[in-house]
């Protein structure tokens, strides 16, 4: 097996690197990690120009084409317009007090909350992981960060005592509450179980 040649499938679930000898198809083939399906065939490659998102009325799963992402879209269950801005958005967002209803709990998207605050080193060291995450996780994931110092109300809602920790919502709820930093691998097979 010395000179057979390999390729790299990067698993959409978790973002782990796996090796699959070139010459066979990766149909069929998990994740070494997090036992994902690879390449799920002809529907994963028609479903590569759209993005999943869901109704913040009903939670219903829509799917939308890319090239129709800024035109003004509507749930196929209630009828209420989808929310599309910053869907596909690269960087993490600053949320607080005031937008925190907005930008996280009517979300369209599952969130990852990264609580910091700027005194905290571990938290500084871990800003560059949650940004990284970010670009990875476009159009699948928002990602947003909120200082507990400046958010009391938020501080307090969610019983933040200590930082860093990791809330990750979905449909409007608190799923998970993590604390201290992790990498950016276990973040995407945290998230895994709640990507559209």
């Amino acid at each position: 097996m010395g000179d057979e040649q390999t390729r790299i499938i990067r698993c959409p679930a978790c973002g782990a690197k796996n090796r699959v000898p070139a010459g066979k198809d990766s149909r069929g083939a998990t994740c070494g990690k997090c036992h994902s399906p690879l390449d799920g065939g002809p529907e994963d490659a028609k479903n590569a120009g759209a993005v999943t998102l869901r109704c913040t009325e009903c939670w219903t799963r829509n799917k939308i084409p890319l090239d129709k992402i800024d035109e003004t879209a509507k749930c196929g269950k209630c009828g209420a317009a989808l929310k599309t801005e910053g869907l596909l958005s690269t960087t993490s967002i600053m949320v607080g007090d005031g937008d925190f209803e907005e930008k996280v709990i009517r979300s369209p998207l599952p969130v990852l909350l990264f609580a910091w605050a700027p005194w905290c080193p571990t938290c500084r060291a871990f800003l560059p992981v949650v940004d990284a995450f970010a670009r990875e996780s476009k159009g699948k994931v928002h990602v947003a960060k909120i200082n507990v110092d400046s958010n009391p109300r938020i501080s307090s809602t969610y019983d933040i005592l200590s930082v860093p920790q990791i809330f990750i919502f979905d449909k409007g709820e608190l799923r998970e509450n993590l604390p201290g930093a992790l990498q950016e691998h276990e973040l995407m097979m945290k998230m895994a179980r709640y990507l559209l």
